[in-house]
């Protein structure tokens, strides 16, 4: 699967992790029918992926309101957490993850901007080059 492809469509296998996981959008009959959660989540991928505004998502997704939404609702109940969660564990399952040959990144680290600024201190007493 490449980026490419889960832009154009979403692959049966990403939304089979996070179905479970989404809570499920409840119509009481009133007004328009919401939309799907599969349709919301295609969006959020489609914005990630592309790199586009909110505001320029192509009509065959759902209102960017909708999918902004929808997307911190997820975020509440930590829906992308879960399924990163459950991928670790199916991944340990499968071909286990060896601890050995990890490593900390340092790039979130803040690099050393060279020396430290000297204090700059005004000076009071009259300079003796300028009376003479």
């Amino acid at each position: 699967m490449t980026l490419e492809s889960l832009a154009r469509r979403l692959p049966d296998e990403v939304w089979a992790a996070f179905e479970p996981v989404l809570p499920p959008m409840v119509w009481c009959g009133n007004g328009r029918p919401p939309c799907t959660n599969r349709d919301c989540l295609h969006a959020v991928f489609y914005v990630g992926i592309s790199g586009i505004g909110w505001k320029i998502l192509p009509p065959c997704f759902p209102c960017y309101k909708t999918v902004q939404g929808r997307l911190e609702t997820w975020l509440e109940v930590d829906a992308f957490r879960q399924v990163w969660s459950a991928c670790v564990a199916r991944y340990d399952l499968l071909r286990g993850i060896n601890f050995d040959q990890l490593s900390i990144d340092g790039s979130r680290k803040p690099a050393k901007k060279g020396e430290r600024p000297r204090d700059r201190t005004r000076r009071t007493e009259p300079r003796a080059a300028l009376n003479s």
